[in-house]
């Protein structure tokens, strides 16, 4: 069965076309066409011939259907599944370098293979290390739904990374404390999670069902009082919340929109014009609970896997046992590559150490809340 292991936060025909990704490029730079890479995991490592294969790019260049429509020996499953590995609002840390027309978080919707081209990720070459374990716990990392419908949520990689430091330097470490470096889940396109307490109980038990929201703000523009709806929950795409909120709209119970976008496409804003049948809180409750930008999401924080991780159950013990398998990438700053982890108050007191995961560091995050939505 085709199916993640804990570590990777891939399943084995992911990570054997992440392989070929990187093993088809001159070097680390150069995209290779989507085709390309489907071809060998299709016809040289499966059994299909080259004109099947043909047939069904031809299909896939009139019409990508998602990913259930397919069975798990065609190309358009193939091609689904290497597109989620580069999609942002899937995974926090993108492994795969997407061009062409891909898809967006609108609908998902991508041309053909033919037109899209790849690349192993800077934060793949980063965070894989060649015939070793992964840097860093990549389903905690990047996030991972499970085939019983469960996720693991992903994570701010600083957090996560300084979050196993911590403990393996302190292993008695209690939670309340090791939540001062890891607050809480950290998804891709940012949104709304918590409160505090909720968040603390599914770090301490390991599992719960925590609401996720979109992030919708008041603003003042031109004096006039609007909503912006800047960010969806994990796992939401855009269409249907435009098709929701256009239902509302039809039953006059919303005011009409303008959607709004960065010119690269990956920020959202959705301004409704407030008018005098309804307050802004009012119109905020309304979303909520109307539309999909609210939703409770079933997550684990760990999972057992047929590679040999055998751990679920709370945070600490998960992490506990990834900090033992996960390698380390800290050098001395000459380059001499070290067979241990640095003390972070050695880090921190003599700065000659260095670690690629730095690269990785960005300041985006999920907002979470002190308490529970209302």
């Amino acid at each position: 069965m085709n199916t993640p292991t804990f570590l990777t936060g891939l399943s084995p025909l992911q990570s054997r076309l992440a392989e070929v990704c990187r093993s088809l490029a001159e070097n680390e730079n150069v995209f290779v066409s989507a085709k390309d890479v489907l071809s060998v995991i299709a016809c040289d490592d499966g059994e299909m011939d080259e004109e099947t294969f043909e047939e069904e790019c031809e299909e896939l260049s009139c019409d990508v259907k998602t990913i259930d429509h397919y069975n798990l020996e065609s190309v358009g499953y193939l091609y689904r599944l290497l597109l989620q590995m580069g999609q942002p609002w899937r995974n926090r840390y993108p492994l795969i370098d997407l061009a062409g027309i891909s898809g967006d978080f609108f609908d998902e919707q991508p041309f053909g293979p033919e037109s899209v081209e790849v690349r192993y990720s800077k934060n793949a070459n980063i965070l894989f290390v060649e015939d070793k374990p992964p840097l860093l716990p990549i389903s905690l990392l990047n996030g991972l739904i499970l085939p019983d419908g469960s996720a693991v949520p992903s994570h701010h990689l600083e957090e996560l990374w300084m979050g196993m430091e911590h403990l393996r330097q302190e292993p008695d470490l209690p939670l309340s404390e090791l939540m001062e470096v890891i607050p809480g889940p950290d998804f891709g396109m940012g949104g709304i999670v918590g409160g505090f307490d909720e968040i603390y109980d599914f770090y301490k038990k390991g599992e719960a069902h925590l609401s996720v929201r979109g992030q919708i703000d008041t603003i003042l523009d031109g004096g006039r009082t609007r909503v912006a709806i800047r960010s969806l929950p994990h796992g939401v795409l855009l269409k249907p919340v435009l098709q929701q909120i256009n239902a509302l709209q039809e039953k006059d119970t919303c005011p009409p929109f303008i959607l709004k976008r960065n010119p690269d496409g990956t920020a959202l804003n959705i301004i409704i014009d407030m008018g005098p049948q309804i307050s802004a809180d009012k119109l905020k409750t309304l979303l909520y609970q109307e539309t999909d930008l609210e939703q409770t999401i079933h997550l684990r924080c760990g999972f057992k896997d047929n590679a040999g991780w055998m751990l679920e159950g709370p945070l600490i013990t998960v992490l506990k046992e990834a900090n033992t398998q996960c390698s380390t990438a800290w050098t001395q700053k000459n380059g001499t590559k070290l067979d241990y982890a640095p003390f972070i108050r050695d880090v921190i007191k003599f700065g000659k150490f260095k670690n690629p995961l730095y690269r990785l560091v960005d300041e985006r995050r999920t907002t979470l809340l002190r308490s529970k939505p209302s």
